[in-house]
């Protein structure tokens, strides 16, 4: 079934296949020492971005074995070189304005997936990277401002991310402010609400959802964001106060130094009173675990230290 693009390179039509070909050829330019990776939406990232989003639509993406190969490996990659790399300094203005766009169609994926289950905590991860103030690429950006108009979308103060008010304090980081209104904007927040309400939900995974919002914390509009992630703050600081000795062999409890990294983060942006708080905890949890008489308890404590 051939697959028609429009001139967005937007799938339509029912058979779409992902572009196996397209894969191949990012990977051999992607995992490799000579990497360039291709920023253009037309191009082999821009298109395998464009399919996955359009399979995780329709609850596909992670039952086609080429999509999850992208996701899982090539994918992360490849963003990890576009936003940490060195080089990010020493590319001009076209490849930036491309791998905002790239950033663009990340955001349009993940929020797209999480709407689902399983948790996607790779994807998560990957834009806990991409949400990150501090990476060379949103380093090198800092001055920009936003492309887009975001009162107009939510309402004038309901942005769900805004550049800090005074330019003495800190620099407008409009594009990382972009891609955070366009993650809302498609309703990754609200889906990442429902998701952290859930009953059953593991703690790798509540802290995979935290992790997005911790990094860039300094740039969520608190009057919108606040009220949302308030509960889970409070349930997982509740939560980590009534571990007992028992629990700590648990393999799930790994997840718990770096969950209290993130809801310090959130901690730090809205409820300042409570950093030391977190802050102990994280310290109180680590000493018990490198106690533990459970040798995995010890090590994961010992990575954390």
């Amino acid at each position: 079934n051939p697959q028609k693009n429009d001139e967005n390179g937007n799938c339509s039509g029912e058979g779409i296949e992902f572009p196996t070909t397209n894969l191949y050829e990012l990977e051999s330019r992607v995992l490799t020492d000579h990497w360039s990776i291709p920023y253009k939406r037309e191009e082999s990232l821009g298109k395998c971005l464009i399919a996955s989003t359009y399979l995780a639509r329709l609850g596909l993406s992670d039952s086609d074995e080429n999509c999850k190969r992208f996701m899982d490996r090539c994918m992360p990659e490849a963003f990890k070189k576009l936003l940490t790399s060195s080089a990010v300094h020493k590319w001009g203005t076209e490849i930036h304005e491309g791998i905002y766009n790239m950033l663009m169609l990340l955001v349009d994926l993940v929020a797209e997936r999480v709407k689902q289950d399983p948790i996607p905590v790779g994807l998560l991860g990957v834009l806990t990277m991409a949400f990150n103030p501090d990476n060379e690429y949103h380093f090198k950006n800092r001055m920009k401002v936003c492309q887009k108009n975001w009162a107009e979308v939510f309402g004038e103060g309901n942005m769900h991310a805004v550049s800090p008010i005074s330019t003495f304090q800190k620099e407008p980081h409009g594009w990382l402010v972009d891609l955070v209104n366009r993650f809302a904007e498609l309703g990754g927040f609200s889906a990442i609400q429902s998701k952290l309400n859930s009953e059953d939900i593991e703690l790798g995974a509540i802290s995979a959802l935290v992790q997005p919002f911790g990094v860039c914390a300094e740039y969520l509009n608190s009057s919108v964001v606040q009220p949302m992630l308030d509960p889970v703050i409070h349930k997982m600081i509740k939560y980590v106060q009534n571990v007992e000795e028992k629990d700590l062999k648990d393999k799930r409890l790994v997840s718990i130094p770096e969950l209290l990294s993130g809801i310090k983060l959130l901690c730090m942006r809205f409820q300042p009173d409570l950093v030391t708080a977190v802050d102990d905890l994280r310290l109180d949890i680590l000493l018990r675990m490198l106690k533990s008489p459970h040798f995995s308890a010890k090590m994961n404590s010992l990575k954390e230290v």
